[in-house]
């Protein structure tokens, strides 16, 4: 039984050993397979990523990409350095714009301040002549005091006037009496008045002393901000210096615009000024016409009045000169009639001088030209909310920059994100403008002419009436607006005419 157990043992192992050989052989090829299929995969990866060699028009396409976006890049490199140099200008403007007026500002200061010191000198000479006379009033207020204590009892007076010779020289010491005692009162009164004086007068020398102090610190408040800009303009100076040739040629590109836009300008006054002419030339002939008509016919009435006169002559001298009753009733009635139509003669004639005073003088141009030029220094800035001048009226040069020399026509202003340009004065709209990036207005008030450049869109029409303060338009995207005032074809300085 043992031999067959050994036996049956041994066929089993014979026979399991293959079969595992058998399965590892076979797992060996299946990863050895998988490795293949791997290593394959990796080289037909390598095969498919190695570039085929480019060609020589493909070579200059790509040389011509890069050099279109190094183009690009320059472009907008040097379109920021535009912008931030001509922001950087901007603000060295405006900085000597506020520059110039603390310096105007520091001037006036001064001139008060010399004015104070004369006017004070002036009290205070005034002050001496006070003093001597009040020192004088006193000397003599105090001897009448003296001189009224020494005669002070009635029994001394009554015996100075008793013992007179006669009645004649007891009146005069009488009435010396009356006219001393009056003087002495007098005096006192002037020694209270000249006290009165003394003191208002060195409360005027106090209240000057006072104002001068004020502006002696307002003065020096003004010189340490003009310091204090001036510096910083230096620095801002500095900046530009080292892009002097990006300013120079903002500043040719922008005088290029603005020379430009001065010549539409000006071509629109001379056709305004022109056409205004005309038409002032066709009124006047109108007008003339018109009056000689109303002369005429004033003086037509004036020959009915006459007529009416005599008639009404005749009239009450045939009521005086009539004998019966009946015939004074019938003289009296024409006579009354007759005075009926003088007084409407007479009322005629007089509607015929207001009528002729009248038209003369109803020129709304003329009077709106005169009430323009009466408010010189009233005039409200042409812009809403905060603002700041750009760049003033005539030649801006910038000190510490060579070469940097602006020039305007007008007043360009800065104002907040929305503002808005308003009239500066009742007026007509002649002129509305589109130059292709923006608007002009131009406002006729009689013979002055405001010009408002530079807005986006605007909120009038040609033709309309406007009045002061009313909105024309709204600024661009710089907030940045020029306003230019004429004479007819006559270029003013808008500064002097604006009380901002």
């Amino acid at each position: 039984m043992r031999k067959l157990i050994v036996l049956f043992l041994a066929l089993v192992f014979c026979v399991a050993t293959p079969a595992q050989k058998s399965k590892t052989t076979q797992r060996k090829k299946t990863t050895t397979q998988v490795q293949q299929k791997k290593t394959t995969k990796k080289t037909q990866t390598k095969k498919s990523t190695t570039k085929k060699p480019l060609t020589e028009r493909e070579k200059m396409q790509a040389s011509q990409k890069q050099l279109h976006q190094d183009i690009e890049k320059k472009k907008k490199q040097k379109a920021d350095l535009d912008r931030r140099v001509k922001q950087q200008m901007q603000d060295v403007l405006v900085l000597g714009g506020e520059i110039d007026d603390k310096k105007r500002l520091i001037d006036t200061i001064r001139v008060h301040i010399a004015t104070l010191d004369s006017a004070l000198s002036m009290l205070n000479a005034e002050m001496k002549v006070l003093e001597r006379e009040l020192a004088d009033r006193q000397q003599r207020y105090a001897k009448s005091m003296r001189y009224m204590y020494r005669n002070r009892n009635t029994q001394s007076k009554m015996m100075f006037v008793f013992s007179a010779k006669n009645v004649n020289q007891m009146y005069r010491r009488s009435r010396f009496m009356k006219e001393y005692a009056t003087y002495q009162k007098a005096q006192g009164e002037a020694v209270k008045i000249k006290q009165a004086q003394i003191e208002a007068k060195q409360q005027e020398i106090e209240n000057n002393r006072q104002e001068k102090s004020a502006k002696l610190k307002q003065g020096e408040t003004e010189q340490q901000n003009l310091e204090r800009k001036q510096a910083e303009q230096k620095q801002m100076v500095a900046k530009l210096q080292k892009e002097q040739r990006t300013v120079q040629e903002l500043i040719k590109k922008e005088q290029k615009q603005e020379a430009e836009l001065n010549a539409k300008i000006e071509k629109l006054i001379a056709e305004e000024v022109a056409r205004e002419k005309a038409r002032i030339e066709a009124e006047k002939k109108r007008k003339a016409e018109e009056l000689a008509r109303k002369e005429r016919e004033r003086k037509e009435r004036e020959k009915r009045l006459a007529e009416a006169k005599a008639n009404e002559e005749a009239a009450k001298a045939q009521a005086r000169a009539a004998k019966t009753e009946r015939e004074k009733a019938e003289a009296t009635q024409r006579a009354k009639d007759a005075e009926k139509l003088r007084v409407t003669a007479e009322r005629h004639v007089e509607e015929s001088k207001k009528d002729i005073d009248n038209f003369v003088n109803a020129d709304p141009d003329k009077k709106l030209t005169g009430n323009f030029a009466s408010n010189k220094g009233r005039l409200p800035m042409p812009i809403t909310g905060p603002y700041q001048v750009v760049r003033g009226f005539g030649s801006n040069v910038v000190e510490g920059l060579g070469n940097v020399h602006l020039s305007s026509k007008g007043l360009h202003i800065k104002g907040q994100p929305g503002a808005m340009a308003r009239c500066v004065f009742d007026g007509e709209v002649s002129k509305i403008f589109y130059t292709g990036s923006s608007y002009i207005v131009m406002v006729r008030h009689g013979r002055y002419i405001s010009v408002y450049c530079d807005l986006s869109n605007v909120a009038v029409k040609v033709g309309q009436k406007v009045s002061t303060n009313q909105t024309l338009g709204k600024l661009g995207a710089s907030n940045t607006m020029q306003f230019q005032l004429r004479n007819w074809t006559d270029l003013l300085n808008p500064r002097p005419w604006l009380r901002g």
